[in-house]
């Protein structure tokens, strides 16, 4: 590697970690900017005019009637709780207000719940005529136990609306609760319900290094076709002022048939299931939410929620005609078991099937490994007792898989080690021709019978399954506060403490990968010319700098893969070295290999001043069983 190789490299290198530090110091500057906001917010409110509460066709006519009896109505909430949820029901709008999940955690340590749907200011299940258009009148309360609760409502336009909330049987997931809403035509004449909506829920980030495409909305179709459509859909950054798309506040979907649709972040779901799939509208939109940093860090910063409705079905009645529409309604983790065992393809919502960068080559096989990955790893943790021993055994168990494919490839690079004199007397021979260097290259693989890609071949096998992991740690909940030696959250990274002075986390498994890796590249048979040489031994700094702030369970299991490669390639190295031998051949001319000589005789023919055309008839080769030409049989007759 000559000097400019060396001082483009040490300049890149510099770039690469000035960059890291601007980015970390500007990011700083950005959240002191941001606490500073929220102080003068918080010292002087700003002063806001009572804005109208939006008013649904539903249930304010456009001159409210002398006997209202729903004004009279107060607020009312009551509580429905399973096993693992606790549901707050409210007859404002009569829905769930929040969604309490005694099974997780908030913070790592301490005694407060995830809650579902807490920024939104609406329930899951009020009915609404578009974005920003909802009911927020209050219901009657007809009846109520601990199992179930019932609302009801009558319409200027003459329905009376009951919705009726219960928890499902034991054989239903304990996240679960169930939705009957009856629809009644207490008017003389025949009417039409339609253009209505129910809504979905909110989905708001949970921290502050949550990535906005973990947020959206999603619905199934019946034909199979799954959409998800992140908050990033309803606005995105100009660049230059040219690319990008404008801000817009909401949108609407057209469906023919609608299975079930819903919200999630990044660990969490909402999905709402009609009894029976119908053609449907569903309208989706976001709303900026102040997201709180843990109590160290003290930080706040300005994200986005996604919320949802769901169309109804158009209901046409007769006067005292009576319909009914039933919902299952999930608010809980994004389990992959879980979700798998509702039904209808809810497993979906993993979003296995959105793979960033290299989803257009290995996205077939991203999908199963993900499924398969995150179900080894919760039915090893059954038997081991924590996910971090699980990943370890999994990742034991994918090396042991691949050990012949391993050892294969470091026996073919050993054997290409062995021609690096050669192809150096190659590339120094034709250094001013590249198309025959490159000829003469893939010769002596040949005669060797050595692939050149050989030694790339447990690396294309294990990218996938990198990927794969990554992918299913972005939502897996089953990792989220599972902790392992050092590390609290194997679902976020293992932050030991922030470096002074330069505000980065110290993240140390990120680390050990990046050194395991470049001891892995080490101690690996040298191929190629050194150029190539050195940018492999920057692989193991680029993915430091790209990995450094993943999931502690995703360098979890590369350290652990690069720690078995560096024992299996230790114990390769013990093996006697392979013969280096040249491929045996028939003696027999491939049909490619005589068309090759011919054109090379044709072509020296040609530079030494020749016809150009070819063989010459002198000099042709007569095929078996070729009769001669015409003087030769003459000069045989005259004989």
């Amino acid at each position: 590697m000559d000097r400019t190789s060396w001082i483009g490299v040490i300049v890149c290198l510099c770039l690469l970690f000035t960059w890291g530090w601007w980015n970390a110091k500007e990011t700083a500057k950005q959240l002191e900017a941001q606490r500073e906001q929220a102080a003068l917010e918080a010292l002087n409110p700003p002063v806001e005019e009572e804005a109208p509460a939006p008013v649904n066709a539903l249930t304010a006519p456009e001159a409210a009637p002398a006997d209202d009896a729903l004004e009279t109505v107060a607020e009312m909430t009551h509580v429905l709780e399973s096993d693992l949820a606790r549901f707050h029901l409210t007859n404002r709008g009569a829905g769930i207000k929040i969604a309490e999940l005694k099974d997780q955690a908030r913070h790592f340590e301490g005694d407060d719940f995830i809650t579902i749907n807490e920024n939104a200011s609406h329930p899951v299940g009020a009915l609404s005529s578009g974005p920003g258009q909802f009911d927020n009148t209050n219901w009657n309360v007809t009846e109520k136990s601990a199992e179930k609760i019932t609302f009801e409502t009558k319409t200027p336009a003459g329905f009376t609306i009951s919705k009726t909330y219960r928890l499902p049987g034991p054989d239903r997931d304990a996240h679960e609760i169930m939705l009957e809403m009856s629809v009644r035509n207490e008017s003389q004449t025949p009417l039409v319900l339609a253009d209505q909506f129910l809504y979905a829920g909110s989905a708001a980030p949970l921290h502050l290094n949550e990535w906005s495409m973990q947020i959206g909305m999603f619905w199934l179709q019946s034909n199979g076709d799954f959409e998800y459509e992140t908050v990033d859909h309803y606005g995105g950054r100009k660049v230059l002022g040219i690319f990008g798309k404008n801000e817009i506040e909401s949108d609407e979907f057209s469906l023919e048939s609608l299975r079930w649709a819903g919200v999630n972040d990044q660990f969490f779901v909402t999905i709402v299931q009609p009894e029976n799939a119908h053609e449907a509208t569903l309208w989706g939109s976001r709303f900026p939410v102040v997201v709180e940093g843990d109590e160290e860090a003290s930080t706040k910063k300005r994200m986005f929620a996604a919320e949802a409705g769901i169309g109804l079905p158009p209901l046409s009645m007769n006067p005292g005609d009576q319909q009914t529409l039933r919902y299952h309604l999930y608010l809980g983790p994004k389990e992959f078991s879980r979700l798998k065992g509702l039904g209808e393809e809810k497993q979906l919502v993993m979003h296995y099937d959105e793979i960033p960068i290299f989803g257009w080559l290995f996205g077939w096989a991203i999908k199963p490994l993900a499924s398969w990955l995150i179900m080894g790893l919760v039915f090893l943790k059954g038997y081991v007792g924590g996910y971090g021993l699980a990943i370890i055994l999994i990742t034991l168990m994918i090396r042991l898989i691949i050990w012949p494919v391993y050892a294969k490839s470091a026996r073919s690079m050993k054997r290409m080690s062995k021609l690096t004199p050669m192809m150096k007397e190659i590339r120094e021979k034709y250094e001013d021709n590249p198309q025959k260097m490159n000829e003469e290259t893939m010769k002596l693989y040949r005669t060797y019978n050595i692939n050149p890609l050989g030694g790339c071949l447990p690396m294309f096998i294990q990218l996938p399954i990198f990927l794969a992991f990554y992918r299913m740690l972005w939502s897996a909940a089953e990792l989220r506060h599972e902790s392992f030696l050092w590390v609290d959250d194997l679902a976020m990274p293992d932050t030991m403490f922030m470096i002074p002075g330069l505000d980065i986390p110290f993240n140390l498994l990120p680390i050990l990968m990046g050194i395991t890796s470049f001891i892995q590249i080490a101690i690996t048979p040298k191929t190629g010319d050194k150029t190539q040489q050195m940018i492999f031994m920057l692989m193991p700094l680029i993915f430091l700098v790209i990995c450094y702030n993943f999931a502690a369970a995703l360098a979890l299991y590369w350290t652990t893969s690069n720690a078995f490669s560096i024992l299996q390639t230790w114990l390769m190295n013990k093996m006697p070295e392979p013969e280096l031998q040249k491929k045996p051949t028939s003696g027999k001319k491939s049909f490619m290999q005589r068309m090759q000589e011919q054109a090379e005789e044709a072509q020296k023919a040609k530079a030494a001043g020749g016809t150009g055309g070819g063989i010459s008839r002198k000099d042709r080769t007569r095929m078996p069983g070729e009769k001669g030409d015409r003087h030769t049989k003459g000069k045989k007759k005259r004989k």
